[in-house]
């Protein structure tokens, strides 16, 4: 009996590589899942899951490399996983047309809402207390203003 070639073990080690990863994907999902449903509200349990896979390679307690055969396979094929969600969304298209401009105006409010709270966030980590008191001094200026314009009219 011989021993298996170097190419045989090459291709047992990437085969164990793949196996181990995609293990450690689905125990994360599958935790997800498990603690969505321990939950007094609906949330999705992939969502957990994928925060829990982000704590874990957070806090090193996994390496990036266990987890990297499983997940270039899975983002080499993205396409093909969303192909079944766009032929559902197919049998809605009436509602979805029904819909347009509620959709359009979420989109448009998210995308405001977003805007705004990301810039305030910006804005308050980046400003000094000198610079955010000339901004107040600024906004009381202004208040005053149409204080005054509104008496006048």
């Amino acid at each position: 009996m011989s021993l298996p070639d170097e190419k045989s073990q090459s291709l047992l080690s990437r085969i164990f590589a793949f196996i181990l990863s995609f293990a450690i994907l689905y125990g994360c999902l599958s935790l997800g899942r498990y603690i969505s449903q321990l939950l007094p509200f609906v949330f999705p349990g992939s969502i957990i899951g994928m925060l829990i896979l982000f704590l874990l390679l957070e806090l090193k307690i996994l390496r990036m490399h266990w987890i990297t055969p499983c997940a270039d396979v899975l983002m080499r094929h993205m396409v093909f996983l969303f192909i079944p969600a766009a032929v559902g969304m197919v049998a809605y298209l009436n509602e979805v047309f029904d819909s347009v401009m509620v959709i359009i105006f979420n989109v448009l409010s998210g995308i405001a809402l977003i805007i705004l709270i990301v810039g305030r966030l910006f804005q308050h980590f980046t400003e000094n207390k000198e610079q955010r008191e000339q901004r107040h001094e600024l906004y009381k200026r202004a208040s005053n203003i149409r204080k005054l314009k509104r008496r006048g009219a």
